[in-house]
């Protein structure tokens, strides 16, 4: 892989450095939208990351134990700082609910393709369904669920995993090919751009700094929000 220049830890910090831009321009008033721009890329290496760690992790269990635990920080921090400092700005971002949710669908699918008993694969089938459906209604909803099993399924094949995500990608310029549409207000296609870096990469997994970016995304969400509310006023 000479040829792919991105380890994990790379694209980890360069994708913090870009969602750094696009909450600043979520937090902060009157920030040019092409730092939202740059942001489309962030999530779907995310839960590129995400799908590679569930194959390489040597605990799943603990592994989706850990997000579930930072998805509810996540959710208790942002209901509190909005109790405390109330202003028309307000906090929807978790990317670990989604991300938790889409490790446990891949959890569950995991372990219907090992299982032979059909009573218990039948079990597992409504789990999936249900996790599937719950996922729905967090932050990434049918993108990450999207993007997770196109990661998952088509890991090994760069060629599938293309035109798939690429199609993903292309489901947001369906409202018009008009500037409006695409640059105002449905440039979530912008997501594809994360493709060369998914390509890029060179399946190692680099430095490693675990519980930075635990603490990194909902610190610098609260920090932006805090300076947006004091702005506001």
């Amino acid at each position: 892989m000479k040829n792919r220049i991105f380890n994990g830890f790379q694209l980890k910090m360069l994708m913090a450095i870009l969602m750094l831009v696009d909450h600043i321009a979520q937090f902060i008033p009157d920030i040019p939208i092409w730092f939202h721009y740059l942001g489309r890329i962030v999530a779907p290496i995310f839960f590129f990351i995400l799908v590679e760690g569930f194959i390489h992790t040597s605990n799943r269990q603990n592994y989706m134990k850990r997000l579930f635990i930072w998805g509810a920080v996540m959710f208790g921090g942002s209901w509190l700082l909005e109790l405390i400092l109330p202003y028309d700005q307000y906090i929807p971002n978790n990317i670990f609910l989604s991300l938790a949710s889409c490790f446990a669908l891949l959890y569950i699918i995991d372990l219907h393709r090992i299982t032979e008993d059909s009573k218990v694969k039948i079990k597992l089938t409504i789990y999936v369904i249900i996790i599937g459906f719950l996922a729905l209604f967090t932050e990434a909803s049918f993108i990450g669920i999207g993007m997770t099993l196109i990661f998952y399924y088509f890991r090994k094949n760069k060629l599938a995993l293309s035109i798939s995500y690429i199609a993903l990608s292309s489901l947001f310029a369906f409202g018009g090919f008009s500037y409006e549409n695409l640059f105002l207000l449905n440039y979530q296609w912008m997501m594809v751009f994360s493709l060369p870096f998914i390509l890029l990469y060179n399946g190692e997994r680099g430095r490693s700094l675990k519980y930075f970016f635990y603490v990194f995304y909902p610190a610098h969400i609260w920090a932006l929000y805090i300076i947006g509310y004091f702005l506001s006023k």
